[in-house]
């Protein structure tokens, strides 16, 4: 086919074929990864049983289990940190993709999750809880850090049961997307410790698995993007 006047299309930043071939390297990892995990998962025994005994974050609060901490607005942020800044974790940043926007100084930060600690965001838009990994990070408002007593509470099993969307749904104080999760209200099972990590193991692999599925999502839709564009380009060997 002919079409005049003629025009060349340019590669331009296009990914080069070692590049296409890690990502499709990468993908194939990840949907093994993906496949283990559903084999796993699927083969669990449920149950939805007789209502378990639970407590309130707020029960445990009392009862010394664990402390809960309420982040706050920092008197300032900076745009260019100094070694010592603390990256500062807020709801805005959730919501674009997870990771902090601004650090802050430390003697201007009001709470910092260490690690171990367990992350809630207050909010219904937002909701969701884990367990921190990594440096400390200071919190913004509608963050909560939730620190265990090792001795009665296992930190998986607690950022799981958090988590829960229908533990998000009945704390939520109205409706809206916009409305805050009373964290106080939060539910969780009452189990011994050594249940809990049964518990937490699977929390754990649930969450593996959420972020496995999402990562393949994106990196699946890129690779077609990209193979698109090469073959718009007209960059089909001949004979594949």
């Amino acid at each position: 086919m002919d079409v005049t006047p003629g025009r060349h299309i340019s590669a331009g930043s296009a990914p080069s074929g070692v590049e296409l071939a890690a990502s499709w390297a990468e993908l194939t990892g990840a949907l093994g990864q993906l496949t283990a995990l559903t084999q796993h998962l699927s083969k669990l025994s449920l149950s939805a049983g007789d209502a378990r005994t639970t407590a309130t974050v707020g029960d445990l609060v009392k009862a010394g289990a664990l402390t809960l901490r309420a982040g706050q607005q920092p008197a300032a942020t900076t745009e260019s940190p100094h070694e010592t800044d603390l990256p500062l974790l807020t709801v805005p940043d959730l919501l674009r993709d997870g990771t902090p926007g601004t650090r802050v100084a430390p003697e201007a930060t009001g709470t910092v999750a260490e690690e171990g600690d367990v992350v809630v965001a207050g909010v219904v838009r937002a909701f969701r809880a884990w367990v921190h990994e990594g440096p400390p990070m200071a919190l913004g408002p509608q963050l909560y850090a939730l620190r265990v007593e090792p001795a009665r509470l296992n930190a998986h099993f607690l950022a799981g049961c958090l988590r829960a969307p229908s533990n998000g749904r009945q704390a939520g104080t109205h409706a809206s997307s916009s409305s805050r999760v009373d964290i106080r209200r939060l539910h969780v099972l009452q189990l011994p410790l050594g249940e809990q990590a049964g518990y937490a193991e699977v929390f754990r692999r649930l969450t593996s698995f959420r972020h496995l599925l999402k990562g393949a999502d994106v990196l699946g839709e890129q690779l077609a993007d990209d193979i698109s564009d090469r073959l718009a380009a007209g960059g089909l060997t001949a004979g594949r």
